[in-house]
């Protein structure tokens, strides 16, 4: 790996110029982070994707470990080159700044204006509208960044005495800051504005909204929590029945892909945030609630289903950009059609691995990926799918085709293996 001499250097990262004064530091956004590798992995504008190993040693500034980075946020390494590897020394993580004119609003005081509601204040939601749809913070509207640099006096409030709240994706995002400082510029009065954004809400267990679009036509399991007889007489389509009494025994009826995408709806929004709190004790990260319900979607003009509500989730996952299928893996594991390469680090390779596979462990890959025989495809593995991935995306930036496994693979005493997602 090319070891940066950042003081003659000026990285571009799609959210203005970050120029570095120190010798072996690098800043750029997070792809991806593994725990069990230890590994964060950075994206930098026009120079790809980095691989850093972090230990016990490692220093975390504005953050309390590895385990409270999450992809897409901006960070900075201060790192020592030994050999091929990369070590981490310090971790920090950028905090956008907050612009001049604009007031900072806590998770609490966001909470109680929500809580009070009326027409005195608007919540805006800057990041991309598909991010919106998925997830968004209670009441929000969606004003895309670029959207508003391009039509901002059309798609703000003509009274400039009205309060705007701005947030997106967490403190290191740049889009709230940005589109705070237009409305400042557009000579709005009082513009304040939410740094965690919508990954700090989720972290306090504030429930959030999809909309309807997404409820529409999403990858999502439906969860109408309504009982047996009023669902019957008008429901969602794709809904799924599971009263609200009955939720706290249905475990095992939920998705083993836990990045599913869960949505509740009921009478009453403060029974979806029940059902919220359950899901999030069984660890679905993408949990949220159709605001509204059926009303909402019979006053949006769609048509409501009666008749018996199916009562067994059905979930099948949409695959991603470069993702490979369980069973076409395993398909692949039996015939051998295609090289497995195994990015698990030495250790986890020689405890068990597919016949024929080859490690080259995923904080390798940039220097490494040469080794790679040109004759076959390349289908990536790891244990969770998170070290598969950031092989997958170099991979993908060397020109070399691959697939890769987001799945749970682990080896078994007698040459077993059990992939489940």
């Amino acid at each position: 790996m090319t070891k940066f001499r950042l003081s003659t250097i000026t990285l571009t990262l799609g959210l203005g110029l970050v120029t570095a004064a120190m010798a072996d530091e690098l800043t750029g956004s997070v792809k991806n982070v593994s725990n069990t590798a230890r590994t964060i992995a950075v994206e930098v504008a026009n120079k790809g994707v980095h691989v850093f190993k972090f230990d016990a040693q490692t220093q975390f500034r504005n953050t309390a470990s590895a385990a409270d980075i999450i992809p897409d946020e901006v960070i900075t390494i201060d790192f020592a080159q030994t050999g091929s590897e990369s070590r981490a020394k310090v971790v920090t993580k950028v905090i956008a700044p907050l612009p001049a004119g604009v007031t900072r609003i806590d998770a609490s005081a966001l909470k109680a204006l929500l809580q009070k509601g009326g027409e005195s204040f608007i919540l805006i939601d800057s990041r991309p509208a598909g991010r919106y749809v998925q997830g968004h913070l209670p009441g929000a509207i969606s004003i895309p960044l670029n959207e508003l640099e391009k039509d901002g006096p059309k798609l703000l409030p003509a009274d400039l005495n009205k309060t705007l709240v701005f947030y997106c994706g967490g403190l290191s995002c740049m889009l709230s800051p940005k589109s705070a400082t237009i409305a400042v510029k557009l000579g709005f009065k009082d513009v304040r504005m939410f740094p965690e954004g919508e990954p700090g809400w989720k972290k306090l267990d504030y429930a959030t909204e999809s909309s309807l679009s997404f409820v529409k036509s999403g990858n999502i399991v439906l969860i109408d929590l309504r009982p047996v007889d009023q669902a019957a007489g008008g429901h969602i389509p794709r809904a799924v029945n599971i009263p609200l009494a009955q939720l706290k025994n249905a475990e095992k009826q939920f998705p083993e892909f836990h990045g599913a995408a869960i949505v509740f709806y009921a009478d009453q929004d403060a029974q979806a945030i029940e059902a919220l709190e359950w899901t999030r004790e069984w660890e679905y990260p993408n949990a949220t609630l159709f605001a509204g319900g059926a009303r909402a979607w019979l006053a949006a003009g769609n048509p409501l289903l009666t008749g018996a509500v199916p009562t067994r989730i059905s979930y099948a996952r949409k695959l991603a950009d470069g993702e490979v299928a369980i069973k076409d893996f395993e398909e692949i594991v039996k015939t051998g059609s295609q090289l497995i390469l195994d990015t698990r680090t030495p250790e986890e390779f020689a405890k068990g691995r597919f016949p024929g596979a080859v490690n080259i462990p995923a904080e390798e890959m940039a220097r490494r990926y040469a080794e790679i025989p040109a004759d076959k495809p390349v289908a990536l593995h790891c244990s969770t799918g998170t070290r598969a991935e950031l092989a997958y995306d170099i991979l993908k930036e060397k020109g070399i085709k691959a697939r890769y496994l987001r799945a749970n693979v682990e080896f078994l005493a007698g040459n077993q293996v059990l992939i489940k997602e």
